[in-house]
């Protein structure tokens, strides 16, 4: 997330690496508590947030963590693929991102170790794309690299004996990164980020069971574009929330927290409410987060930017801090969001569910399997990725 700046200390840097490769170790239990933080939960229901061991290290560089990664579940495996870094030189010094292209899985069990192995690899190394995951299968969509953006889409399954089955569908009309997307029967569907290198408004269906007609504009979002929003899709209807734009012809830059969602048959967009901070009644930017289908009814979202700080970024306002010291700041400066979110759509209203530090992140991806989900990768704070998985459990 907006990864720019000049790097005059590393400590900061060094110890976030440090705490990245000791909890992909085996540490002792009072560190993972400590590392974890989890806050009293509104709800009657049990919620249990546990930090996992355990990241591919195939690639150079990969086992400092990822980000924006497509990632998803097959079977009784979680998936990861491509994702990117600053491996080399980092971002405060001026370093450029490094991408992958492996696919890796690992067996989800009762335990709290992963262990991940490497079962193929995508065309191109990629990140910044979509993952929807479906049965048996995860749709890989779009997403950019260090040549541009992409318009490749794959289909995923896992032969027998593990190993990784691509197959191309068709190629998106135009390229786009940094956007959002979700299924509806075997209709799927993307929205916003950058069309063409430029923030949109656009959404994209493409119906699995009639490929060969490729993929359809649907009507664009009402305002202005949004760049890495959420989505996810109830009773048929497309959700989204959250997004940035960048200032761009004139305009000013914004930070989404209002959100929409979408009739298909009726083909129009409607307003739905905004996340909102329980103690404060704050709306909550969901940019840069994630978000899945939970149950008939809900959807849960977690992660991403604070508003106010990262607008200040992106305006090139830095009403803050000195532009130059704007990644040097602890993690907890940059307030990313840690809440567990819950959209009611029988009820049109939002909750909060959960607070952890292990949720604190951008550019993560948020996986749901029966009363389990995981949330995989992402970043810690602007140009920091992180190694961790964290299983959070329902009851």
């Amino acid at each position: 997330m907006f990864e720019q700046g000049y790097f005059k200390n590393k400590k900061d840097e060094t110890m976030i690496k440090v705490r990245q490769v000791l909890l992909c170790s085996a540490v002792p239990f009072f560190f993972l508590a400590a590392s974890c933080v989890r806050e009293n939960s509104s709800r009657k229901q049990d919620i249990h947030v546990q930090q996992m061991f355990g990241f591919p290290n195939q690639e150079f560089g990969y086992e400092l963590g990822v980000s924006a990664c497509y990632a998803g579940i097959i079977g009784n495996k979680l998936v990861m693929a491509g994702g990117c870094n600053f491996a080399g030189k980092s971002a405060a010094e001026g370093g450029a991102k490094y991408f992958y292209k492996g696919i890796y899985t690992a067996e989800i069990t009762e335990d709290s170790v992963l262990v991940w192995k490497q079962v193929g690899e995508l065309p191109s190394p990629v990140a910044y794309g979509v993952s929807i995951s479906r049965s048996g299968e995860m749709i890989l969509i779009g997403g950019n690299n260090a040549d541009g953006g992409l318009t490749s889409v794959f289909r995923l399954k896992l032969a027998e004996d593990g190993g990784a089955i691509l197959d191309t569908l068709p190629s998106l009309p135009f390229a786009q990164d940094n956007m959002s997307g979700a299924a509806s029967g075997n209709t799927i569907y993307v929205a916003g980020g950058n069309r063409n290198g430029s923030p949109s408004t656009s959404m994209l269906s493409l119906n699995l069971n009639e490929p060969e007609l490729g993929w359809k504009e649907e009507v664009p979002f009402p305002g202005t574009a949004r760049v890495q929003p959420v989505c996810a899709v109830q009773d048929g209807m497309l959700y989204l929330w959250g997004g940035f734009c960048p200032s761009q012809n004139g305009g000013e830059a914004s930070v989404a927290t209002d959100g929409y969602r979408y009739l298909p048959l009726q083909e129009q967009w409607e307003p739905v409410p905004a996340p909102a901070v329980a103690e404060t009644g704050e709306p909550l930017t969901l940019t840069g987060g994630t978000s899945c289908v939970w149950s008939d009814s809900i959807i849960l979202c977690t992660g991403g930017v604070d508003k106010d700080i990262f607008l200040d970024a992106i305006s090139g306002d830095y009403k803050r801090i000195a532009k130059e010291d704007y990644l040097l700041q602890p993690v907890a400066w940059y307030r990313f969001n840690g809440r567990l979110m819950a959209y009611n759509t029988r009820r049109n209203h939002w909750e909060e569910w959960e607070e952890s530090a292990c949720l604190a992140r951008a550019g993560a991806a948020l996986l749901g399997k029966g009363q389990q989900l995981f949330i995989v990768g992402g970043e810690l704070k602007p140009g920091i990725r992180t190694a961790e998985i964290s299983r959070i459990t329902i009851k």
